[in-house]
């Protein structure tokens, strides 16, 4: 009887390990036919046993050739298995959109990196610069323009609940206009002298957008269209607005499983709400990697730091790897998802990696999956 007893106990520990092995199971489209697919497959399982993951979309062009792969869902509730035409927001890697646009204004002769920002805004403001020094383009494209990272420049959070931050800042912001952000620029006062600090700012790469605007003499989102998805075939990318939402858009979550606002924010369209898929990124990162494009190369170019240790260029942050190539990277994370796209471009490969999950340790996370499966 006892042996009875053991034998099925056995087999209901056996039945129970076999459920929870098909149920930990990722779906994917992964095929698994080389050596690049089962390195993906092995690195993403890992990347994805943490259970506030949700899903991933990743492109890959290696050595000239691209690659797509799909793990998780687009949403928690339900098994969907995203696709390269999933859309997710980019965050801050929509600040590398507005640079394009200054580096073919610089090639065109329109506008010079040196040129102070006041040239290009209606009422006066005296009050940007520093002991004399104003605030350049350059300085909005390479993060040292010592504008605060937030507008309005004041504590809008207090001693708010954790948990609370991200409604807060939906609120504050979904209200928060241009004419609102032009009116509180004439009250910040510089800290620090333009180009010596390089820090994220959000401010910077909205007023950069509204000065591209004003120099191509049309809206922001006609010159994503006219110089970005037309001309690349981007079908999935949006410059997102309130309640108009793409319909292959995944939904974003935060590490606690919460469905998060999205960015759709006027006052950050141009600093952090296009929103796009990997299969379009993957035609955003070819265009980058030819520098025989004279605008790419030139919003490749350090101009702040050391490429050493980790120089910016135009909104991109460059440094030479271990084995002397120069990787172009660029990092991204919203209240609900987080992405990363790195590239090489003297080794015609980069990755992008976009995911429907925010937390503390997702983008870190993100880069370190790059790194192991590029391993350039």
């Amino acid at each position: 009887m006892k042996k009875l007893l053991l034998i099925f106990a056995i087999l209901a520990c056996t039945s129970v390990w076999f459920a929870q092995t098909i149920q930990l199971k990722l779906s994917t489209d992964n095929k698994l036919e080389n050596e690049l697919d089962s390195l993906v497959e092995q690195s993403v399982s890992d990347f994805m046993k943490n259970s506030s993951r949700v899903g991933i979309s990743i492109g890959i062009i290696k050595n000239g050739k691209s690659h797509l792969y799909n793990y998780g869902s687009i949403k928690r509730e339900k098994s969907e298995l995203p696709t390269g035409n999933t859309v997710y927001e980019l965050a801050s890697i929509t600040k590398t959109f507005g640079s394009i646009l200054l580096a073919k204004a610089v090639i065109d002769k329109k506008v010079n990196l040196n040129d102070d920002i006041r040239k290009y805004l209606k009422e006066d403001y005296p009050n940007l610069n520093y002991n004399g020094t104003p605030v350049t383009l350059l300085n909005l494209a390479n993060l040292t323009s010592g504008l605060p990272n937030w507008m309005p420049d004041k504590d809008i959070l207090g001693k708010a609940d954790p948990d609370a931050i991200p409604y807060i800042l939906d609120s504050v912001h979904s209200k928060y206009s241009r004419q609102d952000l032009y009116r509180d620029l004439h009250h910040v006062k510089l800290q620090v002298l333009p180009g010596t600090i390089s820090r994220h700012c959000n401010t910077a790469a909205q007023l950069l957008g509204y000065i591209m605007e004003k120099v191509y003499n049309n809206s922001y989102e006609n010159l994503l269209q006219i110089y970005f998805t037309d001309p690349l075939k981007m079908k999935n990318t949006y410059l997102l607005k309130p309640r108009k939402l793409p319909l292959n858009m995944a939904t974003g979550y935060d590490g606690k499983g919460r469905i998060m606002p999205v960015i759709d924010w006027e006052d950050l369209q141009v600093a952090a709400s296009i929103a796009s898929s990997s299969s379009d990124m993957l035609k955003y990162m070819a265009f980058h990697l030819n520098e025989r494009n004279a605008v790419a190369k030139l919003s490749h170019e350090p101009t702040f730091g050391k490429i050493e240790d980790g120089a910016i260029a135009l909104n991109w942050k460059v440094k030479k790897t271990e084995k002397g190539s120069r990787s172009v990277s660029h990092t991204g994370g919203s209240l609900g998802f987080s992405s990363y796209m790195v590239f090489y471009p003297d080794l015609n490969s980069g990755i992008v990696l976009l995911s429907n999950q925010a937390d503390q340790g997702t983008q870190s996370e993100l880069i370190a999956l790059a790194d192991k499966i590029l391993n350039l």
